[in-house]
């Protein structure tokens, strides 16, 4: 008895690849973070909004609008299929400096503090710089996925990927943002590192990028300045040592487990934008030692289960897309919290996922929705072994 050719046709049509399940300890640990976020965003900042708006909830009701957007944002770029970033690599870097390039000109980017970094658009603004971060990732995670065997040759294999780093560093230094410049530089290196890129060129690299980093502090007064501040901020203590002297301040009332939250002091007009880039000195204050160590519970967690994930990939590609996202966030962390603690120079570094901001809580979203994209995207529980790196070598020595 022979099938009917409707029948045939059926039988033949290739079955449609399954959606993983959301990771349940990736998505646990991000949102309790938002959830922590929204807890000290309200507790920073209610007293600004109160003075600056006439309304206490003001900055803690954007926030409430910004992270349901940020998680959208996560789950629909979850749904997408790894190879379609692969596919878009090259436009999505040419747009993301496109518009690095226009933010800088007069008229179409908005200065903020000496800085040019943000568009504003119906009074919101957006920093390009978060979308440069994502298409950098893609881009390094595409080229070394798909020709690994130019890796071996400078000009063939790193020669390019230096040349789009290049570009992006000095855009970002035309902005000024010189932190951004140090996270993308740290995450590129990892990448380079796990992707398989000979030692020799590192070792090249670190000893051409230091002098110039060296350079790129020495030339801007206000960057030298934030290095000897950083190294005594009592020289100058109402001046540019007020910030971090007032967030040591805050870690030190906090000692082991705080004074309450809602309770801070510091919040109240002592350390500046509180809420932003040193949130970590108000849940100091306010949770103490044990709050900060249960936060980077937290943190680690979130990172050691994507470097699990990542270790479990079946390509290399997709191995370096959660490779550079976890990077950019431990690195981000370990910012934001030194510079807090007057243990790095003072830098504007939002805490990832926790800090108010809405540019930064969309462009991390984003990270995390490529990370998500991969695990939902992986085949069941089969596990291949493919791709070259150190990472695979490891694993392999590992196991």
């Amino acid at each position: 008895m022979h099938k009917s050719a409707a029948q045939h046709s059926v039988a033949k049509k290739p079955a449609a690849k399954t959606l993983q399940p959301f990771d349940p300890i990736l998505a646990g640990c991000v949102l309790a973070l938002m959830s922590f976020s929204v807890l000290m965003v309200y507790s920073s900042s209610v007293s600004v909004a109160e003075v600056r708006y006439g309304d206490p909830f003001r900055i803690v009701g954007h926030w409430l609008v910004y992270i349901p957007s940020g998680l959208l944002l996560m789950w629909l770029l979850s749904r997408i299929d790894t190879t379609w970033w692969r596919a878009v690599a090259l436009p999505l870097l040419g747009v993301a400096i496109l518009l690095m390039v226009a933010v800088l000109v007069p008229g179409l980017g908005r200065e903020i503090n000496g800085a040019q970094r943000w568009f504003s658009l119906m009074g919101l603004t957006l920093q390009p710089v978060e979308i440069l971060k994502p298409a950098v990732i893609i881009y390094m995670a595409y080229y070394m996925g798909s020709f690994p065997e130019r890796l071996t040759h400078f000009a063939s294999g790193l020669a390019p990927m230096l040349v789009v780093l290049g570009v992006s560093l000095l855009l970002l230094l035309l902005q000024p943002d010189f932190g951004s410049s140090v996270l993308l530089s740290t995450v590129c290196f990892a990448m380079w590192f796990v992707g398989g890129v000979p030692m020799r060129h590192l070792f090249g690299l670190v000893g051409t990028f230091i002098p110039l980093a060296v350079i790129a502090v020495v030339a801007e007064p206000y960057r030298l300045q934030r290095m000897t501040t950083f190294l005594d901020p009592w020289h100058d203590p109402y001046g540019n040592g007020y910030q971090l002297i007032q967030s040591m301040i805050a870690f030190g009332s906090g000692g082991l487990f705080g004074v309450g939250v809602g309770q801070g002091v510091q919040k109240l007009f002592y350390l500046p934008e509180v809420f932003t880039d040193f949130i970590s000195a108000c849940i100091g204050e306010e949770l103490g030692l044990v709050g900060i160590l249960s936060l980077l519970a937290v943190f680690c967690l979130l990172l050691g289960r994507s470097i699990w994930l990542a270790l479990r990939c079946e390509s290399m590609y997709q191995r370096l897309l959660i490779i550079g996202c976890v990077v950019l966030f431990g690195t981000a962390l370990m910012i934001n919290l030194g510079a807090a603690m007057g243990l790095l120079p003072t830098k504007g570094m939002p805490m990832p996922f926790v800090s108010y901001g809405g540019s930064a809580l969309i462009g991390e979203c984003a990270l995390m929705g490529l990370v998500f994209s991969v695990q939902r995207h992986q085949p069941g529980n089969r596990r291949k072994k493919s791709g070259r790196g150190r990472m695979a070598q490891l694993k392999e020595q590992l196991t």
